[in-house]
């Protein structure tokens, strides 16, 4: 398929109604994801719990979720969107099985993504993402200033918009349960009880360093605002924390 040919194919499907026709014609490649393990240096990949606990759990970037996926399930969670898994286990499943996301302040997510990219990220395609985007910025306050805006954002999955991993092309929400980075114990508690399985939870992947709330001036503020208001309307946040947590029926 020729860069045209894409561009025209894009515009003319959403990337749902994409994937469901890449599904079509991989049907094997899509039963195997459910059951497979993957291995890495820092332990196992799968979906096998999901199926298994009849729950959906859609990692969010930089909200704890290796920690939250580690403790529940004893495997490490990838980063599709809910869209993903609604073509990977098909509408009646994924309507029918228990869906959870954890979201996090906007302002303290990116600059936690932020130091998380420039110390190497995951892996080697983390590092040379940074390496090649990030390296010129010496400080957090430069990086704002001069990459955050609304198309930059989509460049990284550490820097998009929480909204798009668990919602749709209206921002409806996806999931049958939000919980919160900031009350991350007290949340974790309530979905270890509804599906019935894990263990106390262990931090990972923790980005030492100062409070976000340290390095952030007005303009710098007003900045993230702009560019990530979707997120921080949709789920109640403001600069300092929680301001009305969004509660599902």
């Amino acid at each position: 398929m020729s860069g045209l040919v894409r561009q025209i194919y894009k515009s003319l499907l959403s990337y749902e109604t994409r994937l469901w026709l890449y599904k079509l014609r991989h049907k094997k490649e899509y039963i195997q994801l459910r059951t497979a393990v993957h291995p890495s240096s820092k332990g196992n990949f799968s979906l096998k719990p999901f199926d298994e606990h009849q729950c959906v759990f859609i990692h969010i970037t930089k909200t704890a979720g290796t920690s939250v996926a580690s403790s529940l399930f004893d495997y490490l969670p990838y980063h599709y969107t809910a869209i993903d898994y609604r073509v990977i286990f098909g509408r009646k499943v994924f309507n029918r099985y228990f869906k959870f996301a954890f979201v996090r302040n906007p302002w303290d997510r990116l600059y936690s993504a932020y130091r998380y990219l420039k110390a190497g990220g995951w892996n080697d395609e983390d590092k040379r993402w940074a390496q090649e985007n990030l390296s010129q910025y010496h400080s957090f306050e430069d990086f704002v200033k001069q990459w955050l805006n609304e198309d930059n954002i989509k460049k990284h999955k550490h820097f998009w918009p929480q909204a798009r991993f668990i919602c749709d092309s209206h921002n409806k929400l996806l999931v049958n349960y939000l919980a919160y980075f900031e009350t991350i114990n007290d949340d974790y508690d309530v979905i270890r009880k509804k599906i019935g399985v894990g263990k106390e939870i262990a931090h990972h992947n923790a980005s030492p360093g100062n409070s976000y709330r340290d390095v952030y001036d007005g303009e710098l503020r007003d900045i993230v605002e702009k560019v990530y208001a979707d997120d921080i309307a949709l789920f109640g946040y403001d600069f300092d924390g929680i301001k009305e947590r969004r509660i599902l029926s």
